[in-house]
């Protein structure tokens, strides 16, 4: 993982600001051979009770993906910490802007490129889970291109958590449009349970340009509604323009945990196999970037 690694300079050049968050920020640089990567600087805004606390918090992130390398993972390249372990930079690839801004004012998207993107997708996440990690926070944000247009980075690991087989998580995290409705109702629940329930949000919203509901819970008009139908048997349950065999069997967004489908239940799905994407050598056939960039 570190042979493409820049060789990193003081003199290197910021270009500008990628984004801003409540923490932080992601700035661009760009070293004297024009090679660009990204740094996410980390400023402490919270009452830490300490700077190794707040050291602990931030590099927890950092400790997950430097385990990790699978072509659908943003890489992280190194960690730097002031002096005084008040500002943390974390250093890693340049990519495009997150797939909620490149998706959400493009019309006309043909389906097959959106189900590519969707699919890269669910490799990453069947990755994670293979080696027992859940994201919990995935979202279209949380999603961007590398800089070839090509393949999907699933980035933000802020809240992943490293999980044993039968080990629940704790707490409310990520956003609440992509959140499963046992995260709301169940101190503890399934991680990798509630990241497919994301990936169901995200699918419903590559192919209907549109979240389901605001929040998966009672007091949301649509979710109700929606649960309402499933339990009715209603044919309003159908959610995706996939064929009769992905109605059927995607239980993505399956309000009961238990009976949602697991990731590598995906492999059985004939829909699923049948989707073209692109990988490090294959390409789905679509221009992402003439698409995208």
């Amino acid at each position: 993982m570190k042979n493409d690694q820049p060789k990193f300079s003081k003199l290197d050049k910021r270009i500008g600001t990628l984004g801003k968050g409540i923490s932080g920020q992601v700035d661009l640089y760009e070293t004297k051979n024009k090679f660009g990567y990204a740094v996410k600087v980390y400023y402490p805004k919270e009452n830490y009770e300490s700077n190794k606390e707040f050291k602990i918090r931030v590099l927890h992130e950092y400790n997950i993906l430097s385990k990790l390398d699978h072509c659908n993972i943003i890489k992280q390249y190194k960690y730097d910490v002031s002096l005084l372990g008040s500002t943390i930079k974390l250093y890693m690839p340049v990519g495009s802007p997150h797939l909620y801004k490149l998706v959400r004012n493009r019309n006309n998207l043909e389906q097959d490129e959106l189900l590519c993107i969707w699919k890269q997708l669910c490799q990453g996440i069947k990755y994670l889970h293979s080696v027992n990690i859940c994201h919990r926070d995935i979202k279209l944000e949380n999603i961007i291109f590398d800089s070839e247009y090509k393949l999907i980075k699933i980035i933000d690991f802020a809240t992943a958590q490293e999980v044993a087989p039968d080990t629940l998580s704790i707490g409310l995290v990520g956003s609440e449009n992509y959140a499963a409705p046992e995260t709301f109702t169940s101190l503890k629940y399934d991680g990798k349970a509630s990241d497919i329930w994301s990936l169901g949000i995200i699918l419903y919203y590559l192919i209907n340009k549109k979240l389901p509901w605001k929040s998966a819970q009672w007091n949301d008009l649509d979710f109700k509604q929606y649960q309402t139908a499933l339990n009715e048997e209603s044919s309003n349950t159908i959610l995706f323009n996939l064929g009769l065999d992905a109605i059927k069997e995607s239980q993505l967004l399956q309000p009961d945990p238990n009976k949602r489908v697991s990731i590598f239940d995906f492999d059985y799905f004939s829909w699923f196999e049948n989707i073209r994407f692109c990988n490090s050598i294959h390409s789905c056939g679509y221009n992402h970037n003439q698409t995208f960039k």
